[in-house]
């Protein structure tokens, strides 16, 4: 069975709202300075600030300005927070049902925050907050129409890439200490992104995972402790970073093609 769509608890002046085609929509106006607590949505949706605006704070990533023509997706279930700002704000809250987030495309744009400002006037705002408010016999359609439009535009228009020294100070964070570098939750809040925004831009920008790329780092950093004798390949293994001297040989070969003690062996005859 379907769940029924449902848009959990309004904090604002309910405006108006409107259902249709698995689609659940409401308008609310917010007071200035008002503080909304942590809180989440059974389904995901799309905040539109339409006028005023807040600060979105989630998942100990950097606070977001969400400003007028702002259209921030929300993950379901996703907790978060809003702070709004000293102009009084209104905000339409798009829920989508099951029928939509089913597409694949849909549902990856729905799996974090991400952020589309599309602008004070952008007209697909206009519009799905107009039609939000018609009580003609087209309403229900023209509702549906603008929400499809306001949600392609969102998704082409995507999320900011992260700047590159976001992710260059992560790489200085990992290669601080790479036997004991961070996880990516600890990664991301230092840095100031959510964790899959960082996944994202650090995989564009490296073409590996953070965890490969930590992974294959510390296989490199082995290979001068390597050449030290003096230090057993369960020392090695430990100072650069792994659990076990088995998870560390296996990790070596696969990087460097041979095992830790064949490749001592070769960096010791050529010494």
């Amino acid at each position: 069975m379907t769940p029924t769509l449902d848009a959990g608890r309004n904090f604002g002046a309910l405006v108006q709202a409107r259902r249709g085609n698995d689609l659940l929509a409401n308008a609310a106006d917010h007071a200035p300075r008002m503080q909304v607590p942590r809180h989440a949505h059974e389904n995901a949706y799309l905040c539109i600030v339409v006028a005023g605006g807040f600060e979105l704070r989630h998942d100990g990533a950097r606070p977001d300005d969400c400003g007028p023509g702002a259209v921030v997706a929300h993950p379901a279930g996703a907790a978060h927070a809003n702070r709004f700002g000293d102009a009084p704000a209104r905000c339409v809250n798009l829920h989508f049902g099951a029928s939509w987030t089913e597409d694949p495309s849909v549902r990856a744009w729905f799996a974090d925050f991400r952020h589309a400002r599309l602008g004070a006037h952008a007209g697909a705002v206009a519009r799905l907050a107009e039609e939000l408010l018609a009580c003609d016999a087209a309403a229900p359609l023209a509702f549906t129409a603008a929400a499809v439009e306001l949600l392609a535009q969102a998704m082409r228009a995507g999320a900011p890439a992260p700047s590159a020294a976001a992710v260059a100070r992560a790489i200085d964070l990992l290669e601080a200490d790479l036997a004991r570098a961070p996880g990516l939750a600890t990664l991301a809040a230092a840095v100031g992104l959510h964790p899959s925004h960082l996944a994202r831009a650090f995989r564009a920008a490296r073409g590996e995972t953070v965890g490969d790329y930590v992974r294959r780092r510390r296989v490199e950093s082995s290979v001068a402790l390597l050449a030290r004798p003096e230090l057993s390949l369960a020392e090695v293994a430990a100072a650069a970073g792994f659990a076990d001297q088995a998870h560390f040989g296996r990790v070596f070969k696969r990087h460097l093609g041979a095992t830790p003690g064949a490749r001592r062996r070769e960096l010791l005859r050529t010494s």
